[in-house]
């Protein structure tokens, strides 16, 4: 692990965040990495974009009539907004499913609007206010279109979850069977891999967004260009993701994951990055991510500028007072390590 973000308070460090960061290109070369590369890691909702290309693979996407917003929020773990919940409803209609086949249960939504409307009314939250639902309407999908059971769609042993798993296989160049299996937030299946596998897996779904001769092409760039065209579906109002490829203007996808893991697939290049916070804390992510794209120069001055909120965090007292700033505190483009510790005052 290698110290990747502080948290400082009127000047002086008061935590720091350690962590891993592998950069990979399609052709399985690392670019850069801090931390142990081998390390596993759970895939966790960064896996969504590579668990949606069977339902584009198969077929089941087109004879289903998907739109790109609907894969955008098959790719998604959204914020529960009307617009999310609708999309996901209207997906479950027209294969002929309702809510009681959604499996990913119910929890508050990521939108404070939703949840306030929801409390205001004394209403209780959905499966569709559900961050996975989309991922799950996906899945459904998919087992409609191959005659699968809907009644255990989730379970690792339904085909349903062994296309996904073939696919991650195939995507992270690792073999199925070495894979070791846990159970996400949301019920369904995923997967423990070194991080600089799934840094891979976003390198080839980068690549072959314009490798017209692979026969992921049609997928990968369909998944890309619904994430891109449609970044409100990925994660909603005021989310990073969607803030992130709404700036970018379709150089990247960037996909959060629980316990703080974030994948981007750089278009440029080819280049798949995998982040990991050691210690789980969502809050360090954002500033690594940016740090990373500017010093990898896939930022451009206009793009960091509308983005600077995410790279510098302030934090405020209940007093709305400016008490410190969650920080990077690396440089990729530095060969030298420096010592941070705890209790320092920052240098800038």
């Amino acid at each position: 692990m290698e110290p990747l973000a502080v948290v400082t308070r009127n000047h002086y460090i008061e935590s720091l965040h350690h962590g891993y960061v592998c950069i990979v290109n399609s052709r399985g070369n690392i670019v850069y990495s801090l931390g142990d590369y081998t390390t596993r890691i759970f895939f966790r909702s960064s896996a969504k974009p590579i668990q949606a290309i069977p339902l584009l693979q198969s077929g089941a996407a087109d004879a289903l009539g998907f739109s790109k917003k609907e894969i955008a929020v098959a790719c998604s773990s959204h914020s529960g907004e009307k617009i999310h919940q609708k999309t996901v409803e209207d997906i479950l209609k027209r294969i002929g499913l309702a809510e009681g086949n959604l499996h990913c249960g119910t929890m508050n939504p990521y939108s404070e609007a939703e949840l306030k409307r929801l409390l205001a009314n004394g209403e209780s939250p959905s499966v569709f206010h559900c961050s996975c639902s989309g991922k799950h309407t996906a899945m459904l999908s998919l087992a409609i279109f191959r005659g699968y059971s809907v009644d255990d769609y989730e379970k690792p042993s339904n085909p349903v979850q062994q296309e996904i798993l073939k696919t991650v296989a195939y995507f992270t160049d690792v073999e199925a069977e070495s894979i070791s299996i846990g159970t996400d937030g949301c019920g369904a299946p995923i997967f423990l891999l070194p991080i600089y596998n799934i840094a891979l897996a976003y390198a080839k779904l980068s690549q072959y967004t314009q490798d017209k001769n692979n026969p992921y092409h049609y997928s990968c760039k369909t998944i890309f260009d619904s994430m891109t065209q449609h970044p409100e579906m990925v994660a909603g109002e005021n989310e990073f993701c969607t803030e992130l490829m709404r700036a970018t203007g379709g150089k990247l996808i960037g996909k959060v994951g629980c316990e703080a893991v974030y994948c981007l697939g750089i278009k440029k290049d080819g280049l798949g990055i995998c982040i990991k916070i050691a210690d789980g804390n969502e809050r360090a992510v954002y500033p690594v991510v940016i740090q990373i794209l500017r010093d990898i120069g896939i930022l451009e001055k206009s793009e960091l500028a509308n983005l600077e909120n995410w790279n510098n965090i302030i934090l405020n007292n209940n007093l709305n007072e400016e008490t410190g700033r969650i920080m990077p505190c690396f440089d990729i483009k530095s060969s030298k390590k420096t010592q941070i510790n705890i209790g320092e005052r920052i240098k800038n």
